[in-house]
């Protein structure tokens, strides 16, 4: 069954913005493939209008990709998964997008940006299987309709349910063409009452419609986003779930950037956000890697450390959040959560059964000195200070280290009488440029007192002294650190590691590269962060966020 077709009607920018939908219903319900908006090219209209943006560097953050700014932005499978349930009054969301197609990783820093969110055939077929599956469960009986909308009137339950659906009221048309469309479905036979017949093929049409799918952003460019625009994209955001009816009432005052950072507030306190926070802080760093780590000839490894790690990095950056703390905190905190089985590599008395926040000393500065990372980042039981160095220059300085060297050698053994240290250096000597000598290998070696299962030692291969100190050149200039704690607070009390987190959870909230035009908005956000304006948390970054303009308005882009 087809979704019904809408008139045109309002001001002339809306009609040009409903006209795309329609273009966009009749593709998906021919079943074409593509993203709304893809154009060909590297890059999409720069916000006024004056050609494409690329990528680049700015203030010494790596700022690559092409935004594209797209007005209609698809819902993500978990965002999908949490509006259907807001939509049809479901306990749980729905378990049928864990079968829908997979955006692949690693093409950009998040899986929900713009560029991965095309719809091809198998995802439209998902889309219009769950939506009859789903329609059919929810008005399989009265009372089981009645969980959705608790009223028996047609025209009530298409407002009611279709204003949850498109995440705005609808229009008197689509109110009108609903209602027909319920009576047809009404008058299908079967045991069911008319009612359930008919709020069947409305809800299955509901739910394949465009306006469903897609976030939209219907003004002209730079136009502010009107109240149940920012409703939607607060609610997707930090619920990663379509507005409730409570804030769709809310939606009309939600014009400016006091009002709208007063709701975001209070979604920041909900337990939803601590969720989001943690799908972002997983693939900023990677947390799905700690399930393949894997140590040779290591007696003190043993594979059921792998969730021990991944508990203790979730629960770490869930109490920055929750306990309002920020990037410092991050970059040193010397407390860390301990799982019984990390304990004794700590050297630790028994944390338990569970994984439980500890007091890990001094010589462990922020998350970087912990196991999780250590660990992961380590070849059996040798540290591996390039990985540690690349790591945390993409990670967390944003530094552009640029394409890495064809051919690259394996890492021979230690000699006898050799460091690590030096053994790197002359294996990466050769290249012929700064990259190692000036930006990894400095990061690199400054954890070298860490071995390949993050034990902490004074001495390596048979007894040699370690050396962790070194130079690098952050975007304010060269700072000299003795060892990783002191570059931890290097990076904490300067700007670098700041904008990187700054630009990184803005690429992250607006589900797009954020590239060097975007610099005003990643320097504020920094600002915040690093305490020299309001607060210092990543709720304060995140407040700023969306009082911001690059969230609160139409930033370009084509239909």
């Amino acid at each position: 069954m087809t979704s019904p077709s809408f008139s045109i009607t309002g001001s002339p920018h809306r009609r040009r913005a409903l006209g795309a939908g329609l273009c966009v219903t009749a593709l998906l319900l021919a079943g074409c493939t593509g993203s709304l908006g893809d154009t060909e090219g590297s890059g999409g209209p720069l916000p006024g209008g004056n050609g494409p943006v690329q990528g680049g560097v700015a203030r010494g953050i790596d700022m690559p990709g092409a935004p594209q700014y797209h007005r209609f932005v698809r819902l993500t499978n978990t965002q999908w998964a949490r509006s259907v349930q807001v939509v049809l009054n479901l306990a749980a969301p729905s378990s049928l997008s864990e079968g829908f197609e997979k955006p692949v990783a690693g093409a950009t820093d998040f899986t929900n940006n713009e560029h991965l969110l095309s719809v091809n055939q198998r995802s439209w077929d998902d889309y219009r299987s769950a939506a009859e599956a789903l329609a059919k469960e929810v008005t399989s009986s009265d009372s089981a309709l009645a969980r959705v909308y608790p009223g028996t009137d047609a025209e009530g339950f298409i407002e009611t349910v279709g204003r949850r659906a498109y995440r705005r009221p609808l229009t008197d048309a689509e109110v009108t063409r609903y209602a027909a469309l319920f009576e047809t479905g009404a008058a299908t036979s079967g045991s069911r009452s008319a009612f359930a017949k008919g709020a069947q093929l409305v809800i299955q049409t509901l739910l394949q419609s465009p306006h469903f799918l897609y976030r939209m952003e219907l003004g002209e460019e730079g136009e502010p986003l009107d109240g149940y625009e920012v409703a939607a994209k607060l609610s997707l955001l930090l619920r990663e779930a379509a507005p409730n009816d409570e804030l769709l009432d809310e939606a009309p005052r939600l014009t400016t950037p006091e009002a709208i950072a007063a709701v975001a507030e209070t979604m920041l306190e909900e337990p939803d956000a601590v969720k989001v926070m943690r799908h972002f802080h997983r693939e900023l760093l990677h947390f799905d890697r700690y399930g393949t780590i894997s140590k040779i000839g290591v007696p003190d490894y043993d594979e059921s450390l792998n969730a021990e790690y991944e508990e203790s990095a979730y629960l770490f950056f869930e109490k920055i959040f929750t306990d309002g703390l920020g990037v410092k905190d991050i970059l040193t905190s010397t407390k860390g959560f301990v799982g019984p089985g990390m304990a004794s590599i700590y050297g630790l008395s028994p944390s338990g059964r569970g994984v439980v926040e500890r007091d890990l000393g001094p010589e462990r500065v922020g998350f970087f000195s912990q196991l999780p990372y250590l660990t992961l980042n380590a070849l059996n039981d040798e540290s591996d200070s390039i990985h540690r160095g690349v790591s945390i220059n993409l990670d967390v300085l944003c530094t552009p280290l640029g394409a890495p060297a064809p051919n690259i050698p394996p890492v021979p053994p230690l000699e006898p009488g050799q460091t690590n240290r030096e053994r790197i250096t002359r294996l990466t000597g050769a290249c012929g440029g700064s990259c190692h000598n000036e930006l990894i290998n400095p990061v690199g070696f400054a954890f070298e007192h860490f071995d390949g299962m993050g034990r902490y030692r004074d001495e390596e291969n048979g007894g040699l002294p370690i050396d962790s100190s070194g130079v690098y050149t952050f975007s304010e200039g060269p700072k000299a650190f003795a060892d990783a704690g002191e570059l931890m607070r290097h990076m904490a009390e300067g700007e670098q590691a700041h904008l990187c987190y700054a630009k990184k959870l803005a690429s992250f909230a607006l589900q797009r590269d954020v590239v060097p035009v975007d610099l005003p908005l990643v320097e504020a956000l920094a600002k915040v962060s690093r305490g020299t304006g309001a607060g210092g948390s990543v709720k304060d970054l995140m407040v700023a966020l969306v009082k911001n303009e690059a969230f609160r308005t139409r930033m370009g882009g084509t239909l």
